[in-house]
């Protein structure tokens, strides 16, 4: 084996790892070796300071050298011996203890990987050789590095929390000194594929069409790449678009063009994104076909009773109606035609898409006997259409009716759907019912009588008939009809005193029949003697579940101590209206709402001979008065004395009565003022000159007026947008009102009448 290579500095031997030398003062390295030698220096810049030849002797020389020439020098054989020898050369600079190399100080690495920072020693004598963040913080936690004299520091595992600027420091003679800064930009590790996402999971082309499907990619870094897989016949062509979405982001939009599809195409396609954390895929299927098409299916809940397309559905259920369409080109119109019109209160359509499939939803909601019959779907697009029809029948609950038809027949007819059956029953006794469970004394007998259908349907319900015969007896006997089906059952009972005499049975009915008006008018007369009830006509809707209402109680509401006026500062005047229970009076108010306030008002209240049902009334009239609030187009509540006498309530007064009576009286003017108008016009200005102020009021209360009084007890409604009775303004045609009424009077009494009472509505 052949020795190592001798290397000598300025012609001495090198005996010693390292050697120093002075910026500016000659640097010559000469390699001696047994065979050709070559030198490897730090920066491959440097290699121009060589000696030429392939000798076994080869110099380095530099005549002014700085502190960029600091680092080890390595002479090797250049016939691939292993012998070789390395030297450290210090190149001592007071101007900078480390040399960094411009190039070096932008250090961009992955995440994981270790990092050498070329912080190279330019003078031997430096000690305590560390790292810091260049802000004089120390490095950030869980940084781990080492420190190599004659390489730099080298960081462990580098990590994306570690990006930042630090610098090599190191003390001479007690001084300390710093390197020039690295930025250090540790690229996150990718923990994932990239984002691969394709629009659709399903395309359809007719033959010959173009296709385009564009697959849309994003990376964190730059490191990946996007490919295609296919199976068609036809060889797409790809083409990229790259951008770059901010920093070490990079987003590539590749497309996927048939210029023309073939039947052969059909299949799937996928776009395929990787990198270092693995593989993401996105597939689409490609369907091909020669001609346009709309398809429809029915989509029918398993719950339902239906045979096809034909569904059967109880009186007052919802139904759902569901259409699955496939369709290319896209559909363009779609329509229910419906046995009634549409109805957004009772009827909502939905149509739902997914690419070329659509799911069309028609929902029924507490369906009646007119929603029964045929629904048809009908889809369209610019190249084809289809149709659907649903055949909607409805199950109704059978009615039973027994007629004697004469003294020893009895019809039973029920009408209903599906057709009802019927059967009869007979027991001995006048009862209600045959089939009650009386514990066996008396067992109902079922009788044997045939069921026919009648010629008549109505919404769909089948009529049917049967017909019993009666067997004579001398007992008496109730004979009961059940008619069901699958909706369900319904009776009918006839009670029957049989004796020898035939006739015997339509004398005892007519008895029964004038013993029951005898009863009736007994109770119509006491009804008619006896004192009517003081009933609330105001409810309010507490809860709604279809067509039935749960109502508040309205004594339960609570009464608001802001209404309660003081009695002395209310002066009662005439009387106004009065009924059986109470009246209403006018009334002036002193300090209503403001203390020097003086109001006319109308009062109700009850007679001295009223009892505590009637108070209750009248106070849960106040409370619910107090519970709807103001309102311009109702008569509103202004105030009440609840305490130290008798309930009165106080509201706004109406002058002109009730609204119903006032257009009344007007009628025979309206109509002359109509039929006037042309003369009218003729002599006027086009200026009708009315009075300023139209009050007008209707009345809604439990009380009813026995006075020729055009006012009306309580709760009248004031229609007109106009000033309060207060006002001054010409008060004798307000008394009177006493000017002609046209056609827009009307339309805004109508228009007011609808405010108040969606007011009302809003309240519930």
């Amino acid at each position: 084996e052949w020795r190592h290579p001798v290397i000598k500095l300025n012609s001495k031997v090198v005996k010693s790892a390292e050697v120093v030398v002075s910026a500016g003062s000659p640097l010559d390295l000469r390699c001696e070796g047994e065979a050709p030698v070559i030198w490897q220096t730090r920066l491959p810049k440097h290699r121009r300071y060589i000696s030429r030849g392939n000798g076994t002797v080869r110099t380095f020389k530099v005549d002014h050298p700085t502190a960029e020439f600091t680092g080890t020098y390595k002479c090797y054989y250049t016939n691939g011996s292993h012998r070789d020898s390395s030297v450290y050369v210090y190149v001592k600079d007071p101007s900078r203890v480390f040399w960094t190399s411009s190039t070096s100080l932008q250090v961009v690495a992955k995440e994981g990987e270790s990092y050498l920072l070329p912080c190279l020693l330019t003078d031997p004598e430096a000690t305590d050789i560390s790292l810091r963040m260049n802000n004089g913080t120390s490095v950030p936690p869980g940084m781990n590095f080492t420190i190599f004299r004659h390489r730099g520091i080298l960081i462990h595992s580098l990590h994306p929390s570690f990006n930042a600027d630090y610098i090599c420091t190191a003390r001479v003679n007690g001084v300390e000194k710093t390197s020039k800064a690295f930025s250090i930009n540790v690229i996150q590790k990718l923990r994932f594929p990239p984002y691969v996402f394709l629009e659709t999971e399903e395309y359809v082309r007719i033959v010959g069409e173009e296709l385009k499907i564009p697959c849309t990619t994003h990376n964190p870094n730059f490191y990946y790449n996007v490919t295609w897989k296919y199976t068609t016949k036809s060889v797409p062509k790809i083409a990229e678009i790259v951008r770059s979405n901010g920093e070490n982001r990079l987003d590539i939009e590749s497309t996927l063009t048939i210029a023309a599809v073939d039947l052969a195409d059909t299949g799937n396609i996928s776009c395929i994104g990787s990198n270092e954390a693995g593989v993401n895929t996105s597939t689409t299927y490609l369907l091909v076909v020669d001609k346009p098409y709309v398809r429809l299916s029915p989509q029918l809940s398993p719950k339902l009773a239906h045979k096809g397309l034909s569904v059967e559905v109880n009186e007052g259920d919802d139904l759902e109606l569901s259409v699955l369409i496939e369709a290319y080109p896209h559909i363009t119109k779609h329509r229910w035609d419906t046995p009634i019109s549409p109805n957004t209160a009772t009827q909502e359509h939905k149509l739902i898409r997914y690419n070329n499939r659509y799911h069309a939803i028609l929902q029924l909601k507490r369906m009646n006997i007119q929603e029964q019959g045929q629904y048809t779907f009908y889809a369209q697009s610019e190249m084809a259409n289809a149709s659907i029809t649903f055949q909607v029948q409805m199950y109704q609950r059978p009615i039973a009716v027994v007629k004697w038809e004469n003294v020893t027949t009895l019809t039973c007819t029920s009408h209903g759907y599906p057709p009802p059956r019927i059967i009869w029953y007979q027991c001995f006794g006048i009862r209600p019912t045959c089939n009650e469970n009386n514990s066996g004394l008396q067992m109902a007998i079922p009788l044997q009588a045939p069921t026919v259908e009648v010629q008549r349907e109505e919404y769909g319900a089948v009529e049917v008939e049967s017909v019993l015969t009666v067997a004579f007896s001398n007992r008496r006997m109730t004979v009961e009809c059940v008619a069901f089906n699958l909706a369900g059952v319904s009776s009918d009972t006839l009670a029957m005193n049989v004796n020898d005499w035939p006739f015997t049975s339509l004398l005892i009915g007519a008895a029964a029949i004038l013993t029951i008006l005898l009863v009736l008018l007994i109770f119509l007369f006491y009804k008619y003697k006896q004192k009517p009830r003081y009933e609330i006509r105001w409810k309010i809707i507490e809860a709604r579940d279809g067509n039935n209402y749960t109502f508040i109680d309205p004594t339960q509401l609570p009464y608001n101590e802001k209404w309660e006026f003081p009695r002395d500062k209310l002066k009662l005047g005439k009387i106004l209206g009065a009924g059986a229970f109470g009246k209403v009076v006018e009334a002036t108010a002193y300090g209503l709402g403001k203390e020097d306030n003086v109001m006319r008002v109308a009062v109700k209240m009850l007679k001295a001979s009223a009892h505590s049902d009637e108070r209750e009334a009248l106070m849960s009239e106040l409370k619910i008065l107090s519970h709807l609030g103001h309102h311009q187009n109702i008569v509103n509540l202004l105030g009440a004395c609840t305490y130290g006498g008798p309930v009165l309530v106080i509201t706004e007064y109406c002058s002109l009565g009730d609204l119903l009576n006032f257009l009344r009286q007007k009628a025979e003017t309206f109509v002359n003022f109509v039929m006037n108008i042309p003369d009218i016009m003729e002599n006027s200005t086009d200026y009708k000159n009315i009075c300023n102020q139209k009050q007008f009021i209707r009345s809604d209360s439990g009380i009813s007026s026995e006075t020729s009084s055009t006012y009306l007890e309580m709760r009248p409604s004031r229609l007109a947008e106009l000033p309060t009775v207060e006002s001054s303004e010409d008060p004798v045609c307000e008394e009177s009102g006493d000017w002609p009424l046209d056609i827009d009077d009307l339309l805004r009494f109508s228009f007011q009448v609808a405010q108040g009472l969606d007011f009302l509505a809003s309240k519930n």
